[in-house]
Formats: structure tokens, sequence, C-alpha cells
């Protein structure tokens, strides 16, 4: 049987946390790279929630992998005092090399840059869009042991709801996310143009179980991790890159 490596976070991504400023941006592919664990994670969500206790507002994030290297999408939600909240949606396809010299040739990122879009909701809105979350399991104990293959489908919540900090992941099963029940309030509110990306049950050749002779399964190796659940966030990488 094949030894399954896992690393632990802690030890693997020590100085590559996500900070949420300007030298963690995303727009970076290098970047991107070595902090997109720790942004999953919800880690500065984390750190912000306990810092501030009781009074940390309510905040979410939540991201969508569409395959890794296919379709990413992230939504960030912050309520406001009035009961409301502001979105912020950003969203990726496939990197499209082809297109760099047409859309911006002084901007050297112009092919990994995310498509962003703001939205502003109501209180009956951020009410909705809360008992979505909820009814989805948030807040129930996040799924030990869940692994969420890179090329597969699955969502990740973290959040900061009363100075508490949760996590939640759905993976899809049999091709489908019928247990993300916020999915049709974030795609209504999203304004970036990128059509979702729709789970399938994945052929064998683009399972995480495949491994052709050699090991390798075809992939950009840079893309292809599994990340698992442990705790209230991501405990491990299994067999990255």
């Amino acid at each position: 049987m094949a030894k399954v490596m896992v690393l632990t976070l802690s030890g693997l991504l020590a100085g590559c946390a996500y900070h949420g400023n300007s030298a963690s941006n995303l727009d970076n592919p290098a970047v991107q790279k070595f902090t997109w664990f720790s942004f999953l994670d919800g880690s500065d969500l984390r750190e912000a929630c306990a810092a501030l206790g009781p009074n940390a507002p309510a905040r979410y994030r939540l991201v969508y992998n569409g395959q890794y290297e296919k379709q990413l999408r992230i939504y960030e939600i912050e309520a406001q005092p009035s009961g409301g909240a502001s979105l912020r949606a950003r969203t990726k396809g496939t990197t499209n090399l082809a297109n760099w010299w047409v859309a911006d040739s002084a901007d050297l990122l112009a092919p990994w840059r995310w498509r962003e879009s703001t939205a502003a909701l109501s209180p009956a809105e951020m009410a909705q869009f809360h008992k979505a979350l909820v009814e989805s399991g948030f807040g129930q104990g996040a799924p030990q042991g869940l692994r969420l293959p890179s090329q597969d489908f699955y969502w990740v919540a973290s959040g900061c709801e009363a100075g508490r900090f949760q996590f939640h992941a759905w993976r899809a099963k049999q091709g489908r996310l019928d247990d993300a029940k916020f999915q049709d309030f974030l795609l209504r509110h999203d304004g970036t143009g990128l059509g979702f990306r729709q789970p399938y049950v994945l052929p064998i050749e683009e399972s995480s179980a495949h491994r052709p002779a050699g090991g390798k399964n075809g992939r950009n190796p840079s893309s292809n991790f599994t990340v698992e659940v442990s705790g209230e966030g991501i405990g491990g990488l299994i067999n990255a890159f």
C-alpha cells in the first residue's frame, strides 16, 4: 500500500501566513502559492477574532475550489453597524497567457489577476445569508478528517462571530454540493461576471487516487495537493505538490 505523507501546517507554513495586506497579495501567483493554505484556514480571521474578543465584528470568508487550476471564488462578508454587511467577491478562472498583451502589456500580473465586485447587503439580506450558512452546518463543528483535493470541488468557510472563530467545509458528493445552502445567495450577489464552474463526478484520471506509472498524474504539480480538516481549520497537507 502506498504511504501517504501528511505535513502539518504549523511547520510547513511558518512565515507563509496570509495577513490580508499588500505583502500577501493573492494576485501574485508566487505569493498565492505560499499563502493559500493559510488563507483557506482563515488564520488571519482567527487571530483578529481572538485579539478583539466579543467586540470583534462578524466576518466571514467563503472559498470555492472548482478544481484549483480551473476556478477559484472568494467571498468575504463583514457586518456593518447598520445590521447590513459589505460583500467582496473575487473570482479567477484558468490563466490565459494568450490574452496578456491584448489586455494590458504594462501589467505583468494581468493574466493572474482576480475579477472583483462589491455589494452592500441590507439587514434582511445579511439575515438571509446567515440563516443559509447555519442551515449548511456552519457553527456545528468542522467535519474532522474531511479531505479536500485541489482537483475536486468544495467550499470552505471561516468566520468570526461574537469573538468566536468557526470553520466548516463541504466537499461535493456524487457531483453535487446540496449541503452548501448559501451558494445560491453568494452567486446572486456576485458581479464579477465569471460563470460558476459546476461540480461533476470526477473520472478516475482526474481523481486524487489516480497515479500513473512514475507517480505523476499529468497535472501541474504546483496545483496538485490535498488539505485535511482538523480542529477548527486545516490541519495538514497530504501528498502536497
